[in-house]
């Protein structure tokens, strides 16, 4: 009877032992497995060439750790309902690749690094010996450090495409149809018809090349960096010749853009054929022909969407830049329709197509060093 309390003492005693040390050792634990975790994530893109160069330098770094949950994603790749790049965009605001998130919210990003390995592995080394903590609840907080590259928004698009529509080019040919079914009789419905199958055939070739070769490049991934430099080059030599194209109208008052002369006898007889799709063809032709003086920006555009991996949103994209290059056509051509003398909108284009050219020129020079050095 006499030892009941000492066993009961004894009991007491344990349980309050055991509580202690669960204490002690459970969330100890528990919370240095939620500090002391750093998860690295990689993301990439099948045949880029910049990832194939950052992947053996995180490996590198990350082999260091004992703490590290590490993860690559393809960005092409599904995640659930939705591809890698989706999540990329959404959840960390990057939109190229290689790049890497550490705890959900440290970005480092090819622009950071340029190139440079070293310096890749120090940012690398950095951000997880200086990690933050993961968010609570799947919560993800704005991403610091890194910088993202800007992004070519919708809004930008439809601008570029509206500059590249007030181009002297697409105003000339305008006045001229304008006036050759003005001068044959021809009514306000049928300048109608012909501005509307001008745009439709500029809209549609436009569409074709851009989603062709967004198409090629997301098929054949390896091409891309080969196809960048290629825009680049192109949109560069493009600049220039604007410039030399504004030297040689100021020299000789004519430019050095050509029109084919099967060209002009297409538009020339459009008053004796099939009205909208002869006008279609001519808008179409005028597409392919007139590229240097129209499809400069476009490249450009073109070159950008690569870039920034939107090859999945390139439709939108185009979509909106091809509306922007035939608003002005169709708002001149309505004006033309509804009494805009042709011989006003000629006054227009001489008297302004210099600075036209030097603008232009300048814009395209301008893009071409600021894609070349992954600035956008």
């Amino acid at each position: 009877m006499k030892k009941r309390p000492v066993l009961t003492l004894y009991a007491i005693n344990s349980f309050i032992v055991l509580v202690l040390l669960s204490i002690v050792l459970f969330f100890p634990i528990t919370a240095s497995g939620q500090s002391d975790e750093v998860v690295v994530e990689y993301f990439y893109e099948d045949g880029c060439s910049n990832c194939a160069g950052a992947e053996p330098v995180v490996y590198k770094v990350i082999q260091g750790y004992d703490n590290i949950s590490y993860s690559k994603y393809e960005i092409w790749s599904d995640y659930g309902d939705i591809k890698v790049y989706d999540r990329m965009v959404s959840e960390y605001g990057v939109a190229s690749v290689p790049a890497l998130v550490i705890n959900h919210q440290v970005t480092i990003t090819y622009s950071d690094y340029n190139g440079d390995e070293k310096r890749l592995e120090e940012l690398l080394v950095a951000g997880i010996e200086n990690s933050p903590l993961i968010p609570g609840n799947n919560s993800v907080q704005p991403a610091v450090g890194g910088n993202i590259l800007p992004e070519l928004s919708l809004p930008v698009v439809l601008v570029a495409g509206l500059l590249a529509g007030f181009n002297p080019c697409l105003l000339a040919v305008m006045a001229f149809l304008a006036s050759l079914t003005l001068s044959s009789k021809g009514n306000r419905t049928e300048l109608l018809k012909i501005v509307g199958g001008f745009c439709a055939g500029i809209f549609v070739m436009f569409m074709v090349v851009g989603m062709g070769l967004l198409g090629l490049i997301k098929q054949q991934p390896e091409i891309k960096d080969t196809v960048t430099l290629l825009l680049v080059v192109l949109i560069g030599l493009l600049g220039l010749w604007h410039f030399y194209d504004a030297y040689h109208l100021k020299m000789h008052d004519r430019s050095s853009f050509k029109t084919s002369g099967s060209f002009l006898q297409l538009v020339g007889g459009i008053e004796h054929r099939n009205t909208v799709m002869v006008s279609f063809l001519a808008g179409a032709m005028f597409s392919l022909i007139k590229a240097p003086c129209v499809g400069a920006v476009y490249f450009a555009i073109l070159d950008v969407l690569i870039t920034q991996g939107k090859i999945a949103d390139g439709a939108i994209y185009l979509c909106f830049y091809n509306l922007g290059v035939i608003l002005p056509v169709l708002i001149l051509g309505i004006m033309l329709a509804f009494g805009l003398s042709p011989e006003r909108v000629n006054d227009l284009r001489e008297n302004r197509r210099i600075e036209m050219r030097l603008v232009t020129g300048a814009v395209l020079l301008l893009l071409a060093v600021l894609i070349y050095f992954n600035i956008i």
